[in-house]
């Protein structure tokens, strides 16, 4: 082709031009074909001109590889290998167009066999590893039989084949691997039905039983782990969980089966928490029914394993008693010569046996106590203790996966450990192994959070705070997560936190939403920490649930959105508690009502407070929201009750409690003011009358809430002395105000009414905020208020007495507001007295002086409706009757010419009116307040009405603000309004829209600004009224321009720059079209293989809402187009861009994301 013009030549020319026709194409030899074998077929191009072939064999949607081979003059052979039996696709296209009759179809069938030929037996499916394995082979009358075994680690099995008769044959192998095992069937090169086949090979004798100590077992335990050297271990007893595992996971895929059963019965066995131990672990507990020995039947394939059936032989329960506590045993009555041997074989001088029968010794050492009579053993007793069970290691908890914390229980007695394991408010599956001298618990967390661990010996807790031990995401250092208690759990009024681990990304990709309780939004902090982490934290001010979501890079991390359940622990209520004191050996039952209070985990923990600690067992029982909480005191004592909810202590908490002996004696009492209140730096005294000549011991101890087991470190130092025969004067000095208790026990135990609870005050500590007001003498006046302070004073009550009379006294916040009025006909000089839990307030008036005449006096007026209105106008003030007690006022209104006009009153609070009245004319007016029948003081008042510059001059009103020009539909559009040089006058705002009317809001700041809030319900020309004293402001009505709100999904985005391309002809422009989205603002971002990329955004004017954007790639990769309009995604954004090195690169992508 040639071009050329007005006789010139063009570069280039003459041009080259190759024509096609793809219909001159042609496709032959397409033949059925079989699977497993080659299928060809020829194309023909030599007649259709220069181009190029595409083509794709396809079957169920998938591509198969094929090859071409050329074979010269535009001649193609095409081969393909199928693999399955189903009709195959074949699409020829030349230079992107079809070719006659394309796409063709290839039928392809499965291989044909022998049609009799079948394959059976336990080699097929499952087989034990090193024995032999058998495969029943019928049919077989065309050809032998072929076997081939391949094991898990693809080596080859030796195979043998025997023949039988009339086509049947005897395969046979023996597998040496655990695992599954592929065996192909074969007759005459074809696999028959069914082939491969999948064997799965197990070991029976890899399956192992742990669990069981020594003692429990009788019979041949070959496979069996036991601990020979646990000095605690012991047989099991009737009605207490046995807990072993049995671990098959070197063993294979099967069933595993357990029963467990005695002579008369069976037992039901709980497979409690196998899916969360391991893959093949398994945890199983039952509960022996009877002392006859339960038989426990352990089978893997319904094949036993090694020891099986084991054998548990049952022991009566014993009695526990902790060292330092006293032992209690019923025994019969008839029995005179009973004695009991301590663990090292000495005899118990200090037993004691009622006529009851009930016998009672102490336990001062680990170990057994015998109870025995001439004739023989008749009762044991177990003595523990279980501050000898030590912590010895807390592994790595990772979530998801099993956590293990080992525990040393050497010496603390023949106990069983067990364990609550909690995380935000919810259990979590754990189980215990025991190992001699040691025990595990193992735990499994599934929250990457921190868990509370509670540890028990023989249900007394081990410790006073449980163990806190943190969680690490599943997959922590290798991608983003979140982690912390307050993702699941958080208290109310508390700052709850988390923590994001970025791996080093910048904060701004991330975003953190908490939706509380009835979706409200919460504030979020956010800052990053020294150790890279970002850190979130959050506040919520009411019980209940709420929905948290981590975002990165507007995609939600793992685990997101996470729940989280509020709660309030001062919303728990205790019930039923006993007052006073109680006699040893005495059950306590009382009631926890958590049911408003939200979710969480309750804890009791009770400690003696003497010399020798005793921490009681405590019993917990659940029913729904309410838990019933029983303990039994064992000996007389002094103990505290702590309860948490959640973690933290609940209102109340700690109870104090005083246990008394069944023998002490009601003569023995206290009596004095210091078992009821003291003054900090002040002698606190009572005195003590006790039955026994021995000096009682006395403690006064600081309460706090913690629960740290250095109780001593809040003791003061009381004196006691002796005073009259069996009297003893007590003294102490406390330092700080508080909380505090007195202890008091002699060698029987607690005295009745101990122990006591004394408020320790400082009254010097109250201040009077902004002073007391008095005179030259020191009075102050009456009626008035005095605000004292009394946060730092300690726990106590104000009073306050003026000429015999109690004053009204309100408490806030650690402020006392007292209000000082006296009674009708008391005036002058009075006396005051003002008292703190019954002390004097230090540096507090002594007197007051009175004001004479009627309580009218009293009122005060306030308000610009006292001087000044406009007529048709409502004017306002306010009328104070506080300070004149009882009572209730009326108001009225006389008009120049003698016309009375009413005066609204409505109660604005305790004490206090709203005044209101609309003029009808202007003039002077003639205002009158009456309380008690009597005018107040300073009435009658003259009210100038006026209108226009009378009364205001709105021309010299000031309105200023972006809200005066416009805004957005359903945001607030804010201005300022500035009346302070404008006079009075009433100011009014009112604003339209093209259909409704906007909401209009004043705010008055008290010194003639006002700041105006206008929300549009439209969009359009709103019109904007602002009126003072009646007439309008400058400016006034102001136009406003309402745009509607940003609406994203209204935005289009299209173009070349947002498709796939070819780095060397890519066109990145793209155009994204606002129109119909309302305001906002577009923003783009595009981010490359390597970081981001500059975007250019142009339009022809400032009214165009088509805006051009386009980046300049440099690399080929995956670019990620980020389209916001107001910060929210477009419709497809963020938009996937690859570009590629080269057409045929592309070519291979589309047609990937087509298929």
């Amino acid at each position: 082709v040639r071009a050329g013009a007005m006789g010139g030549h063009v570069e280039g020319s003459p041009f080259l031009v190759k024509a096609y026709n793809a219909s001159r194409v042609s496709v032959t030899d397409i033949s059925p074909g079989v699977v497993g074998k080659p299928v060809a077929f020829t194309i023909n191009a030599s007649h259709a001109g220069a181009g190029n072939l595409e083509i794709i064999v396809a079957v169920n949607g998938r591509n198969v590889p094929n090859y071409v081979q050329s074979e010269g003059n535009a001649r193609f052979k095409v081969n393909f290998k199928p693999t399955e039996a189903a009709p195959h696709t074949l699409s020829v296209r030349f230079n992107g167009h079809a070719v006659p009759g394309s796409p063709f179809t290839c039928i392809v069938s499965a291989p044909a066999a022998a049609a009799d030929a079948r394959a059976a037996g336990p080699g097929l499916t499952s087989a034990p590893r090193g024995e032999p394995a058998e495969i029943q082979l019928t049919g077989f009358h065309t050809g032998e039989p072929t076997i081939f075994v391949t094991g898990p680690g693809g080596s080859n099995v030796r195979t043998r084949v025997t023949s039988l008769s009339d086509g049947r044959y005897t395969g046979t192998y023996t597998p040496e691997a655990v695992g599954r095992h592929s065996v192909q069937v074969q007759c005459a090169g074809r696999h028959v039905p069914g082939s491969p086949f999948t064997c799965n090979v197990y070991d029976v004798r890899r399956v192992r039983v742990t669990g069981l100590g020594p003692g429990e077992l009788e019979g041949t335990l070959e496979g069996l782990n036991l601990d020979e050297g646990a000095e605690e271990e012991r047989g099991v007893e009737v009605g207490k969980p046995v807990t072993f595992s049995v671990d098959a996971a070197g063993a294979g895929e099967g069933t595993l089966e357990l029963v467990v059963s005695t002579p008369s019965t069976t037992v039901k066995a709980e497979d409690s928490i196998h899916q969360a131990v391991a893959r093949g672990l398994y945890d199983v507990t039952f509960i022996p029914v009877s002392r006859e020995p339960h038989r426990v039947s352990v089978t893997f394939n319904e094949q036993a394993v090694p020891g099986s059936p084991f054998v548990c032989r049952v022991n009566e329960p014993h009695t526990y008693v902790q060292i330092g506590g006293l032992a209690t045993i019923e025994i019969d009555e008839n029995l005179s010569d009973v004695e009991v041997i301590s663990p090292n074989g000495n005899r118990i001088s200090e037993a004691n046996l009622e006529d009851t029968g009930l016998l009672t010794f102490p336990a001062n050492r680990v170990g057994r106590y015998l109870v025995k009579t001439q004739r023989g053993p008749i009762a044991e007793v177990e003595a523990l203790d279980p501050s000898a069970v030590k912590v010895l290691s807390i592994g790595e908890a990772v979530a998801h996966r099993p956590a293990i914390l080992t525990v040393s229980t050497s010496g603390a007695g023949a106990g069983r450990l067990s364990g609550r394991v909690w995380c935000g408010g919810v259990s979590v599956a754990h189980s215990v192994r025991r190992r001699g001298g040691r025990s595990e618990l193992v735990w499994h967390p599934a929250r990457p959070a921190p868990h509370r661990i509670t540890l028990t010996w023989s249900n007394v807790p081990v410790s006073r705070e449980p163990i806190i031990v943190d969680v690490l995401p599943a997959h922590h250092g290798q991608e983003v997560s979140a982690s912390g208690l307050g993702l699941y759990q958080a208290q109310v009024n508390k700052v709850a936190s988390f923590s994001i681990d970025t791996l080093g990304r910048p904060a701004r990709e991330f975003d953190v939403v908490v939706s509380g309780p009835g979706s409200r939004a919460l504030p979020v902090r956010c800052y990053q920490t020294k150790s890279g982490f970002l850190q979130a934290e959050y506040s919520i001010n009411e019980v209940g649930q709420s929905t948290i979501e981590v975002l990165h890079l507007s995609k939600p991390v793992t685990g997101s959105p996470f729940v989280c359940e509020s709660f309030d622990p001062n919303k728990v209520i205790i019930s039923g508690f006993p007052t006073g004191n109680v006699i040893a050996q005495t059950p306590i039952n009382f009631t926890v009502d958590a049911k408003d209070a939200g979710i969480g985990e309750l804890e009791v923990i009770c400690d003696s407070m003497g010399d020798k600690r005793i921490r009681l067992p405590i019993d917990i029982r659940e029913d729904g929201h309410t838990y019933k909480v029983r303990l039994r005191p064992t000996v007389p004592a002094h103990y505290r009750i702590y309860i948490t909810y959640g973690g933290a202590p609940v209102s109340g908490s700690p109870i104090s409690l005083g246990v008394l002996s069944g023998r002490a004696s009601n003569a023995a009492r206290c009596s004095g003011t210091g078992l009821a209140h003291a003054h900090v730096g002040k002698e606190a005294a009572f005195t003590i009358h006790c039955v026994e000549d021995n000096p009682p011991t006395v403690q006064v101890e600081k309460l706090t809430d913690s629960k740290e087991d250095e109780t001593d470190s809040g003791l003061l130092e009381c004196r006691v002395v002796p005073g009259a025969h069996r009297e003893w004067l007590c003294a102490y000095i406390p330092l700080v105000v508080g909380l505090y208790e007195v202890r008091i026990h002699s060698a029987s135990g607690p005295l009745p009414g101990s122990p006591f609870s004394v408020k320790v005050i400082d009254t010097s500590a109250i201040t009077a905020v902004g002073g007391w007001g008095a005179d030259n003498s020191g009075r102050v006046r009456a009626p008035s208020k005095i605000v004292l302070d009394t946060s730092n004073a300690g726990p106590g009550t104000l009073e306050c007495l003026l000429a015999g009379r109690h004053q009204r006294v309100e408490t806030v916040s650690g402020r006392a507001v007292v209000t000082l009025t006296a009674a009708d006909g008391v005036s002058g000089e009075q006396e005051l007295e003002m008292t703190y839990n019954g002390a004097l307030v230090s540096g507090a008036p002594r007197k007051a002086l009175v004001a004479s005449g009627n309580t009218a006096d009293r009122v005060t007026l306030a308000g610009r409706g006292l001087a000044h209105a406009a007529p048709h106008t409502p004017a306002v003030f306010t009328i104070d009757g506080s300070a004149a007690g009882p009572g209730a006022p009326e108001a009225f209104l006389t008009s120049p010419e003698g016309e009375s006009m009413s005066v609204a009153l409505a109660a604005a609070g305790p004490g206090l009116w709203r005044a209101t009245y609309t003029p009808r004319r202007p003039g002077d007016h003639t205002l009158r307040v009456i309380w008690a029948g009597r005018l107040v003081k300073g009435c009658p008042l003259t009210v100038k009405v006026a209108s226009g510059s009378d009364s205001g001059d709105a021309s010299r009103v000031v309105c200023s603000g972006a809200g005066l020009a416009g805004g957005v539909v359903g945001r607030e559009i804010r201005s300022w309004i500035d009346t302070r040089r404008a006079g009075p006058g009433e100011l009014n705002a009112h604003c339209t829209g093209p259909n409704k009317v906007a909401y209009c809001e004043l705010y008055e700041h008290g010194d003639g600004t006002f700041t105006l809030n206008v929300k549009p319900a439209e969009a359009g020309r709103h019109v904007l009224s602002i009126q003072f004293a009646g007439e309008h402001v400058p400016g006034s009505p102001f136009s406003l321009k309402v745009a509607g709100a940003p609406d994203p999904s209204k935005v289009r985005v299209y173009g070349p720059g947002v498709e796939p391309g070819v780095l060397a002809t890519f066109q990145s422009r793209f155009l994204c079209d606002t129109r119909g989205a309302g305001a906002g603002q577009l923003t783009v971002r595009v981010r490359g293989p390597k970081g981001a990329f500059r975007v250019e955004m142009q339009r022809e004017n400032q009214k165009d809402r088509t805006i051009l954007c386009k980046f300049s790639p440099t690399e080929p990769g995956d670019y990620r187009v980020e389209v916001r309009w107001a910060g929210r995604h477009v419709p497809g954004s963020p938009f996937p861009v690859m570009i590629f090195d080269t057409q045929e690169e592309l070519r291979r992508y589309l047609q990937v994301t087509a298929t």
